[in-house]
């Protein structure tokens, strides 16, 4: 029961943050703190939703047990570190959290991948499901990966473009969306 009220509380969550992050991204603001709250509930009841199915074994997959905890164990600390360099290189909970987008970050790990901290937690909750054995868990966690793609293409990469110009086109030109080797093309 409570599994299937957080699934609905996800879905609702999700579709409320889409739009006023379309709204907010249109008119070239930052993301209203209601936004960026229900944002924060939205992660974080689909991670308790992937937990719940993994530990849970819903849907159990055919892996073997070692390769399954080797494999997602190696996801979810490749995930976290990846995470963690993305947090850290924004050096500010603000820009973390969608509040300030006064700076184009493009060192560190931003060198190669635009979305390292996407990227991060996709591997982690991989790892989870993986881990877990759970066909429901990685269903949950294909969906979030999906969603997230459409997010960066639809509405993040758009608004960025509105904000920074030139410097984000040449940005976008030269670092992989996801994970990559920088290209060098010209500026």
């Amino acid at each position: 029961m409570w599994f299937y009220i957080g699934l609905v509380i996800v879905i609702i969550s999700s579709i409320y943050c889409w739009y006023g992050t379309k709204k907010a991204y249109k008119k070239r603001k930052i993301l209203p703190i209601r936004i960026v709250v229900t944002i924060g509930i939205v992660y974080t009841s689909h991670f308790l939703l992937v937990l719940s199915a993994s530990l849970n074994n819903i849907w159990p997959l055919p892996l073997n047990k070692s390769i399954a905890l080797i494999a997602g164990i190696g996801a979810i600390g490749i995930g976290l570190t990846i995470t963690l360099a993305g947090m850290i290189e924004f050096r500010s909970l603000k820009r973390i959290n969608g509040l300030d987008s006064s700076t184009l970050i493009t060192t560190g790990i931003y060198k190669w991948s635009r979305n390292p901290q996407y990227m991060g937690w996709s591997l982690t909750l991989l790892g989870i499901s993986i881990m877990g054995k759970s066909g429901l868990a990685l269903l949950l966690t294909t969906v979030l990966i999906i969603s997230v793609h459409l997010y960066n293409i639809k509405l993040e990469e758009p608004h960025l473009e509105r904000i920074f110009g030139k410097e984000y086109y040449h940005y976008k030109l030269n670092t992989p969306r996801y994970i990559g080797i920088p290209r060098r093309v010209g500026k």
